[in-house]
């Protein structure tokens, strides 16, 4: 199977077993997890690989008519397919930009005077400053 093609497979899990697709195009983002189309199921599933790689084989010659049945139901299931959301990276969350001007101060003195303020409200309210 080259990266680019679609796979077709059957999935061994006693009652729950059910033929398969596989595209190699759908990430999970997760290198131990898989999605299958899961015909009996008539969804896109994440798996996780250790679980279901052995339990998956090729569809026999003799089970063309569940190919055909496969081919079309996942293509459907397809184009309404949402995977979930990745983990954000580090990239993604906004950082404060440290001098960075801000009307008449910056960032840095802004945090320096919220610092201040809590200092004097702290000791302020105590009356135990030594």
């Amino acid at each position: 199977m080259t990266q680019e093609e679609l796979w077709y497979g059957f999935l061994e899990a006693g009652d729950r077993s059910s033929p398969v697709a596989r595209d190699p195009k759908l990430t999970t983002g997760n290198p131990d997890t898989v999605y299958l189309y899961n015909l009996k199921r008539n969804e896109i599933i994440e798996y996780k690989r250790a679980i279901a790689d052995p339990k998956l084989r090729a569809l026999k010659p003799t089970e063309g008519d569940a190919l055909k049945e496969l081919k079309s139901a996942f293509a459907k299931a397809l184009k309404e397919f949402t995977p979930r959301r990745t983990r954000p990276t580090l990239e993604a969350v906004p950082v404060a930009v440290v001098g960075k001007k801000k009307g008449k101060a910056t960032v840095e003195e802004d945090v320096a005077e919220e610092s201040e303020d809590f200092e004097e409200s702290f000791f302020d309210e105590g009356g135990d400053e030594e």
